[in-house]
């Protein structure tokens, strides 16, 4: 069966922080309106049948007018007091044969078709999903007068599991259009209200999965968040007519050189020492779990070719190392799986604006055989990194007998990673 993917617009907020005196739907950014930039998102991708807008009474019309060329609208209707309430009107005008909705935030006029498809995919395999970032740095609670009240806790036991890192949720957040109706439908709104979809969701026990999100899916809520999201789009602009003029230009004007993007490499090292037998310890490498008698020694899983990949990452752009970013003080980071922490380092690199175009790592280890799991592993580390896997190359020696590596002491390992300026 093919399955019939809905958009739900909420439109109707006041926007009283934007301070326009106006919706902030209508700002302009790169020449169209924000309403415009959104629903355009969802008219371009192929895997959406249809976009239902929700927006105050008093806007309707305005609204009905500006979305007349967007041929995937097929409802303008009245929304509520509260966001829950308008979505849940949106919810009644779907098509009869939706069975995928995704709810985004009107003023989300940047979103990128491949956050689109990343959120389908997670509600077909999950059921529902939602995009998130992580969140590297220290966060904390302030009051009115801008004074620190609270540190937020990076660790959290749930039921005796510990959870931990701290993630900034954005939309669209989707789900099977019959578990949020049931979502609703169970929600006692006369003791809270619910802050988005996730929260409807979890509130009913249902499971919620985050996606990778997109750090330029810029929120409009400021009037200098306009300003952000006309530098996104003119940075992305630049990107597309670079493209297009390597492919067609041959540059034969002296006068104006072909353009380079800029490109920086990195380098990074980690070792780590073997754990006693009896300790218990498994050994993770590259992100994979390699079957030996004794595991490494370290705060997290102690894998030395991860943290090579993440200090050279971080080092090509001057972000530190591994041990500033994920400090081996925090417990949030004990026994921590090195994928999470590889995770976090690419959406620094991606937030600094820039791509990674390849990794080459090589591990020193008299024992054990690492060759025969080198696939899995440049396949773990392409995933977190969102590159091709022959973008990334794992290899392994010995160091002939010499040294604390000869003698199994314990395993090092190297790592090069070239950077591109986006």
């Amino acid at each position: 069966m093919v399955e019939q993917v809905a958009a739900i617009i909420p439109a109707a907020g006041l926007a009283k922080r934007f301070g326009s005196g106006e919706n902030k739907i209508w700002s302009l950014v790169g020449g169209r309106s924000v309403l415009e930039r959104t629903l355009a998102a969802f008219q371009e991708h192929p895997e959406i049948s249809s976009v239902v807008v929700v927006t105050g009474e008093s806007e309707i019309g305005r609204v009905r007018e500006a979305v007349r060329s967007f041929s995937k609208v097929t409802s303008v209707v009245e929304g509520g007091e509260t966001r829950a309430l308008s979505v849940q009107n949106g919810l009644s005008a779907l098509p009869l044969d939706t069975t995928i909705v995704l709810v985004h935030d009107a003023a989300r006029p940047l979103l990128f078709g491949a956050l689109i498809s990343r959120i389908i995919a997670g509600v077909k395999e999950k059921g529902a999903a939602i995009p998130g970032t992580s969140l590297p740095d220290t966060v904390k609670r302030v009051d009115e007068k801008g004074r620190i009240r609270a540190t937020v806790s990076r660790s959290l036991q749930v039921n005796g599991e510990t959870l931990s890192g701290l993630t900034s949720v954005q939309t669209p957040q989707g789900a099977r259009l019959s578990l949020l109706k049931s979502a609703y439908a169970t929600f006692d709104f006369s003791s809270a209200e619910p802050t988005d979809e996730a929260s409807l969701l979890e509130a009913a026990g249902i499971p919620v999965f985050v996606v990778l999100g997109d750090p330029d899916n810029l929120k409009i809520t400021l009037r200098e968040d306009v300003e952000r999201a006309e530098q996104i789009l003119s940075k992305r602009e630049s990107i597309k007519e670079m493209s297009s003029s390597s492919s067609t230009d041959t540059n034969t004007d002296k006068s104006n050189p072909p353009f380079f993007p800029e490109i920086r490499t990195g380098f990074g090292y980690d070792v780590h020492t073997f754990a006693l037998p009896d300790a218990g310890r498994k050994l993770f490498l590259g992100g994979v779990e390699i079957p030996h008698d004794r595991g490494l020694e370290g705060h997290s899983d102690a894998d030395v070719i991860l943290h090579a990949v993440c200090d050279a990452l971080l080092g090509a752009i001057a972000l530190g190392d591994i041990g500033i970013l994920f400090p081996n003080t925090d417990p949030a980071y004990k026994g921590i799986n090195s994928l999470k922490l590889l995770a976090v380092v690419a959406q620094r690199v991606r937030q600094e604006g820039w791509s990674v175009i390849n990794v080459d790592a090589t591990a020193v280890a008299e024992a054990p055989k690492m060759m025969p799991y080198s696939p899995q592993m440049r396949e773990a580390m392409a995933s977190e990194l969102e590159i091709e896997v022959g973008r990334v190359s794992v290899k392994a020696t010995t160091s002939e007998g010499m040294g604390f590596v000869g003698r199994k002491e314990g395993i090092c390992a190297w790592a090069v990673a070239t950077l591109m300026r986006r």
